[in-house]
């Protein structure tokens, strides 16, 4: 088959592991004798050019952190570079499939002319809510100002923006009539906000498992009176990591001092400042380092040094993907009790659980592990086989494949 993958952003440049699973799911059926090319944004480049089956062609809507005003008067033109990009790819490389991955920061208005064009031969693979999510700008220009002056400077500008983006308001009506979710979670609240999915089922994310299957077996388990924590990930406000250091602020000070945590990961320098700020109130200068990010091919090792990981998201996580690497390397999941996380992990069975956003239950769980080494454990080695149940990469591409094979040959 041959398959065009319109996605927003691409490796090596991604803020997170979607975009990750993205290219390996277009590296695997690559493999499996499809011809693959992908479309999606400039973004790292900030320059337009083809390499290969990649193209990296499209204009975000705006900044990853900041949204400039200066992008709201050049977006109408570069959303009209981007519409007549992949309507040139799919007229010249006349693909069976679009497949439709991240669309956060791009216009819903390319994914409903993929679907014009390709009518029932486009999928969705949906791995985060972008469907009810709005446009950037949209949200910036609702929105209030962070100051009185700037407001009253915003609402001047409001007006020609409106005019000049009024496309932006505009609703696409999307089909999404083939959309695979990446969990039922995701998928129930997509539903209830009134996306009308079709065909959607689950097909739960993978990764290769090896490198953190090894971490798991060699793994000691030892009765240590110590704690090691990690959290993984994009430092921002809706990973709330903040709850970490809640939790942590929560503990007797006789458990404190038996805990560490690592924070690794960038973000928003705003919220950045915020957790500063927070370790420097809670005085948890000893208990908290941060930890640049590192390559993917090291995260597996960097895992098997830690005892625990911390999944402290306020939002519904759909799936998150370093929870899949840390239950195969054999850690203890802590996770909020909401959206794909509580799908997977089962209280005291594979993991703990504690309500989003509450540091007190963080504090509670975390001090629950630190005293019971034989708990650590047998969650560790369940939560091993829970990842060999559900999150292999080859039982992915194996659904995927099967499933848009299926979508061409009833479309013909």
């Amino acid at each position: 088959m041959n398959i065009l993958f319109l996605t927003n952003l691409y490796p090596p440049h991604v803020i997170g592991g979607y975009e990750t699973l993205c290219m390996e799911a277009v590296t695997g059926l690559a493999k499996r004798g499809h011809t693959v090319s992908v479309l999606t944004s400039t973004h790292g480049y900030d320059r337009e050019f083809s390499e290969g089956h990649i193209h990296r062609l499209l204009w975000l809507e705006g900044d990853l952190q900041f949204y400039k005003i200066k992008d709201a008067w050049t977006y109408p033109r570069r959303n009209q570079r981007n519409l007549g990009h992949l309507r040139r790819l799919i007229e010249t490389q006349k693909p069976d499939i679009v497949f439709i991955w991240g669309m956060w920061n791009l216009s819903k208005r390319l994914a409903h002319e993929a679907e014009r064009l390709m009518g029932p031969r486009v999928v969705y693979y949906l791995a985060n809510p972008w469907p009810i999510g709005p446009n950037q700008h949209k949200r910036y220009w609702e929105l209030p100002a962070s100051s009185p002056m700037r407001d009253v400077a915003k609402k001047a500008l409001r007006v020609p923006a409106r005019w000049l983006l009024r496309d932006e308001w505009k609703a696409y009506p999307l089909k999404f009539d083939h959309a695979p979710c990446c969990s039922a979670a995701l998928r129930a609240q997509l539903l209830e906000a009134g996306v009308a999915l079709k065909d959607a089922p689950v097909i739960y994310e993978g990764v290769e498992l090896g490198a953190y299957l090894a971490q798991a077996a060699q793994r000691a388990y030892r009765e240590s009176e110590s704690l090691s924590l990690v959290f993984v990930g994009i430092l921002a406000e809706h990973k709330g990591v903040h709850t970490a250091l809640e939790a942590l602020n929560q503990l007797p000070p006789e458990k404190k001092t038996r805990v560490h945590l690592t924070i690794l990961g960038k973000g928003h320098e705003h919220y950045v400042a915020r957790l500063q700020s927070l370790m420097d109130e809670y005085q948890l200068a000893a208990q908290v380092a941060f930890h640049a990010p590192i390559p993917r091919n090291e995260l597996p090792e960097f895992l098997g040094k830690f005892d625990v990981l911390l999944l402290p998201s306020v939002w519904k996580e759909p799936l998150a993907r370093v929870m899949q690497e840390g239950l195969a390397s054999g850690m203890v999941v802590i996770g909020s009790a909401s959206g794909g996380t509580a799908e997977t992990i089962q209280p005291d069975e594979n993991g703990l659980l504690f309500a989003p956003g509450s540091g007190e239950e963080l504090a509670d769980r975390i001090a629950l592990l630190l005293d019971q080494p034989a708990r650590r454990r047998r969650l560790a080695e369940r939560g091993v086989s829970t990842a060999k149940q559900m999150f292999d990469i080859n039982v992915m591409l194996d659904n995927l494949e099967t499933y848009v094979e299926r979508v061409y040959v009833e479309s013909r």
